[in-house]
Formats: structure tokens, sequence, C-alpha cells
């Protein structure tokens, strides 16, 4: 059994442990951070918060803004790593089982990797008719999907652009949104509505949903999402109803993540 390094131990390193100190100082209500606020806020010297900073910001985890930085999407890698490594989905499981079998469709959690969404925990009632197969680690483009757009919801729309502009945007049907101006503007709506609906753009005959999943700190560290069929009779409604399921769900599983 290994024990845990003492700080400032020979095994202990300093450096790094302030480079996370300096990502921890940003969060809710502090999105943007000067030099001196970060070293208020993590007690560390200033000429050493800088070059923290600098260092984030050079690896593009960080961005900078005047004197301002702000985090970048580039973080939220991070987190798909402890998902990805944590079995979340096994924490997960018993309240996607529940959402699943109260709305009759197949539930996913998604998480941000570059511009792409990457499916981390997913449930389904057995036997029934799924309206698009997801599995575990599978890929889909942010831009056109609602759980992209929730993720990317948390970005500024500057980082929001970047992406687009970085990102292949192939229409995949018809309704697919492509523009740049357009999909950000479909990205802030859905900050604004604390949802997103994708109608038929991935897949003709597919709705999704999706709506950000937040920890205890009120970060968002993954989506909520699920899909149905255009074509079933009143999907508009169907939607409804599954909304505030969806989003009461999101604030339940919001307790147990850390």
């Amino acid at each position: 059994m290994s024990s845990r390094p003492i700080p400032h131990s020979r095994i202990f390193v300093t450096g790094f442990a302030r480079g996370l100190s300096v990502i921890e100082a940003f969060g809710a209500g502090h999105k943007s951070l000067s030099v001196a606020d970060a070293a208020q806020r993590t007690g560390l010297d200033r000429a050493v918060v800088r070059r923290l900073l600098l260092t984030l910001a050079g690896l593009g985890y960080a961005r900078i803004d005047g004197k301002q930085f702000e985090l970048t999407g580039k973080v939220l890698r991070l987190g798909y790593s402890y998902l990805a490594a944590s079995a979340l989905d096994v924490t997960l499981q018993p309240y996607l089982a529940e959402l699943s079998a109260e709305i009759g469709e197949a539930v996913s959690v998604s998480v941000l990797d570059g511009n792409d969404v990457v499916f981390v925990a997913r449930s389904e009632q057995p036997g029934n008719r799924v309206a698009f197969v997801v599995s575990m680690g599978m890929r889909l483009p942010a831009y056109a999907s609602a759980s992209g757009r929730v993720l990317m919801s948390a970005l500024a729309d500057s980082e929001v652009s970047a992406r687009l502009r970085g990102t292949r945007r192939d229409k995949r049907t018809p309704a697919t949104v492509v523009g740049e101006r357009e999909l950000v503007k479909l990205v802030r709506q859905a900050r604004s509505d604390g949802h997103a609906v994708s109608w038929e753009e991935l897949e003709e005959g597919l709705v999704g949903i999706a709506v950000p999943l937040g920890n205890r700190g009120g970060t968002m560290v993954a989506s909520l999402n699920t899909n149905t069929n255009a074509v079933r009779a009143q999907a508009r409604q169907r939607v409804q109803r599954m909304l505030p399921r969806l989003k009461a769900m999101a604030r339940r599983v919001a307790e147990v993540l850390p």
C-alpha cells in the first residue's frame, strides 16, 4: 500500500499542486479572474500565479482577455478522464434506469471532448425499440447534437466560435444547422433555457433532448440526454413532458457528483 504524499516532502510536486489550485480558483461566480484575483483566492504569490496562468493559456486550458483569464473547454478533458476511469456509470446507473423507465426512452450521459460528444453512461428499458442506438464511448459531433450544445453552453461565445471554426460541419440531414452564427445563437439559447432540443439534425426522424448535469459545486460536468422519434404522434408534446423530468433527475444526480 502506498502512502499519500505529504506536502513539502520529496515526493510532493509543489508546482503541480499550485497549478491545480489555480484551476480550482475558477468556478461559480468566478468565471473570469485577473492575476490578483487568482492570487487572492489561492493565497499564492502574484508572480507565481501569473506564470501558472500563462502556462495554462499556453497549453490551451485558459484564454487571456486583456488582464482577465478564463478557463477553456479543454479543461473538460480532465473531467472526462475522471469519468472514464472512475466507473461513474455504476454510480449513475440507478438514476438513469429510473429515468428511462419513467419516460419510456433510453437515456445517456455524455461529456465534451474536443469538438465531439462522448457517451460515458447509458440505460434503456429491455425490449424497448430505441430511437437511436448509443454505445459507451460513442462519439458524435457537438455542433449537431442537443447534448453538444448544452455542453458548449458552459463556454464563452468566443470559445464556441473557435471550436465551430475548427470543426468540419457537414449537413447530416436537410435540417442540420451548420452556420457558425446560427449555431452560436443556438448555444446561447441552450444557456438561457437550461436545455437544448435537436430536431432531426443528426438523423432524420430523430429528436435529441439534453439538459446540463452539474456537480454539488454547481459546475457543469456532463449532459443528461435522451432521444425520441420525430415521427411519433405529438412529438413536441412528448418533448415538453420529458424536459421537466430530465431536469428534475439532473438535480438529483448533482447531489452525488463531487
